[in-house]
């Protein structure tokens, strides 16, 4: 299918830019940086020329001429340089844990990617725990981008509002689905490749800073089994039944027990796509400028700025992140080098290439969301706590033994180990003062990034402690005991993630008859046709359809900071008053009303006024569908 190719594609040229450009860089770490930047290529090419010819397939015909540009330009400088000696240090042998790694992970992702979306059973599309509120807004955008070709974006869900939310990590499967593949396909594939990404990104960032593979494995364990002390409230008040069939009853994720340190795979990078691909991005953006800051590889301060200024719209809070970063190390390198040229070419490398590429799209979406809008940056002392419980043991039964360690680990830890882990330091600080967005939570974006560095540390000095034991049995007795107390929540947490992966333990998104007339749309109806609908998150004429809707979920547009209650209103009026449908049918361009289970629900829904007054052009089981033109 040549959605499948196109992805592909860019895969091959990402492969052939990193041989062309790391040449010194062993086989693994090659693969993984072009596979990452042909991810974010993918994403970005179309873009140019979309704002002169829409999301359509001419602008991706012109994104792969510079692909194919691209590419002819990394052989020509492969072949012309010749084959070149790997760089002291790059030796294979240190990444052979990583093949062991892989495997298990992977399939766990694989596993809940490909069971919780779309599901089909018995014409009903299921889905699992954690993807049932944020699936069809992710599926709501990559088939409104694709199907209806405007561009910049706008809100399906609020039109004619424009979609200020990181799109490119669901336009990066507008891009299948435009050219041809089938949605559950499209949805699927780039997802597989960044979890790839990810879980090397942790892996190589961690060789860089530990001293052996034992402690990378730790924090690579560490990072991705997260979840702290939530298991003492199952003793208690709820059973292994609960845990299993109950919606969010894990260890790591009990709001009303101020359990709220979810677990990185469950609750981050399964539902949250923008969050995988800016992580996938991020961490080998960290990882080059690591490389460039504490192993004066210059070579590697370019790169890190295209990619770094390529974050924005692909997860803002991921280029927050490596802003504060960046200044922590910066502020390393002026200490330890002074205003010297070497300092001002590498700096100016890596920061005007970011600044260059960012500026667009910060003046173009994302301050035109945050700007004037009080939700946004605004003071919250003790993230989501807020002074609820002992701040020390909130962290505490949070974070778990890592919270404990880390301090300690400081102290002993290397000066190159210190001097990056300030960084870490500033973010959690920051975070703990300023919320960034509506949400408070969501300020775990850049806590968990923090918290990765924190991993990196505790595994290094954890294994340096262990090192010191004369005991084998002791040392593999300890290290098993620490890892249990550390992981046993993420464990329970992803087993009933995996089992709500099974329709008889998870949940219907859309029904046999909202499918069935999503199809109807999809044939009958004009891509940018407007819809009255409830606003249900799960709607199937925004997620299923890429058709908009007058007003989408507030769960959604109240956290991307939208004003949507005049919408809301206007369109609850319409659906449960006829002549508030009148007043409003023309003036707001309104093509069909959709009455489905959640129309119905609604006091006096309008049903009887719609069948005596305008056709009715489908009718299966529940949903109706009327031209109201």
């Amino acid at each position: 299918m040549l959605g499948i190719f196109w992805f592909l594609f860019w895969q091959m040229c990402g492969i052939f830019i990193s041989y062309a450009w790391f040449p010194d860089k062993r086989t693994a770490v090659r693969l993984w940086l072009g596979s990452t930047a042909g991810s974010v290529l993918s994403m970005w090419t179309p873009v140019p020329f979309a704002f002169f010819l829409g999301f359509t397939g001419s602008a991706h015909l012109c994104g792969a001429a510079v692909g194919v540009a691209l590419l002819a330009g990394a052989v020509l400088l492969m072949r012309r340089r010749g084959p070149v000696a790997p760089a002291p240090g790059e030796d294979p042998v240190k990444d052979r844990p990583l093949w062991f790694l892989l495997p298990p992970f992977l399939t766990v992702c694989v596993v809940m990617v490909v069971t919780h979306t779309l599901r089909e059973v018995d014409g009903a599309l299921y889905t699992g725990q954690c993807t049932y509120g944020d699936l069809p807004m992710h599926l709501g955008f990559i088939t409104s981008i694709a199907q209806q070709g405007f561009f910049p974006p706008l809100y399906s869900i609020l039109p004619p509002e424009k979609l200020c939310y990181p799109f490119l990590c669901d336009s990066v499967s507008s891009s299948l689905y435009l050219l041809g593949t089938p949605l559950r396909l499209a949805y699927v594939i780039p997802m597989l490749a960044a979890f790839l990404q990810v879980f090397c990104g942790v892996w190589f960032l961690a060789r860089e800073f530990v001293k052996n593979r034992g402690a990378a494995v730790l924090a690579f364990l560490l990072f991705f089994l997260n979840g702290g002390f939530g298991l003492i409230y199952f003793v208690k008040d709820y059973s292994f039944h609960d845990l299993m069939t109950g919606f969010y009853v894990t260890p790591t994720n009990l709001t009303e027990k101020g359990m709220r340190w979810v677990n990185v795979l469950v609750d981050m990078l399964v539902p949250q796509r923008a969050t995988l691909f800016g992580w996938a991005a991020l961490f080998a953006a960290l990882y080059l400028l690591y490389r460039g800051v504490f192993r004066r590889d210059d070579q590697c301060f370019l790169p890190a700025g295209i990619l770094g200024g390529l974050l924005p719209m692909i997860h803002t809070h991921s280029f927050f992140a490596l802003g504060l970063m960046a200044a922590s190390w910066l502020l390393y390198c002026l200490k330890r080098d002074g205003l010297t040229r070497e300092f001002l070419r590498n700096w100016l490398r890596f920061g005007l290439t970011a600044v260059a590429l960012a500026v667009p799209q910060l003046l173009l979406w994302t301050f035109q969301s945050v700007g004037g809008n009080a939700s946004f940056l605004r003071f919250g002392f003790d993230w989501v706590n807020g002074g609820q419980e002992n701040w020390f043991w909130f962290w505490l039964k949070n974070v778990g033994p890592v919270f404990l360690i880390t301090p300690a680990a400081l102290i002993t830890a290397k000066s190159e180990q210190r001097n990056a882990f300030w960084g870490a330091v500033f973010i959690f600080v920051l975070c703990e003062f300023v919320v960034f967005q509506p949400n408070a939570y969501d300020n775990n974006k850049l806590l968990y990034i923090a918290y990765l560095f924190a991993c990196f540390l505790s595994a290094d000095a954890i294994m340096g402690w262990l090192a010191r034991r004369s005991s084998p049995a002791l040392r593999g007795l300890l290290l098993g005991a620490l890892l249990l107390v550390c992981t046993n929540a993420a464990i329970l947490s992803l087993a009933r993630e995996v089992v709500s992966g099974y329709p008889q333990y998870g949940y219907v998104h859309f029904t046999a008859d909202e499918v069935e007339a999503a199809g109807y749309v999809q044939e009958n109806t004009q891509p940018d046709s407007l819809f009255l609908t409830c606003d249900n998150h799960n709607n199937a004429v925004a997620g299923l359809t890429g058709r908009n809707i007058l007003c989408g979920s507030g769960s959604y547009l109240y956290y991307h900071g939208v004003d949507y209650t005049d919408a809301q209103q206007t369109a609850k009026a319409m659906l449960t008053d006829w002549q508030a449908f009148e007043e409003n049918r023309q003036a707001l361009g309104v093509d069909y009303v959709w009455i489905g289970s959640y129309e119905r629900a609604l006091p006096g829904v309008i049903v009887s006024y719609l069948e005596e007054n305008y056709p009715l052009v489908f009718s299966s089981g529940s949903v109706l569908i009327f031209d109201v033109r």
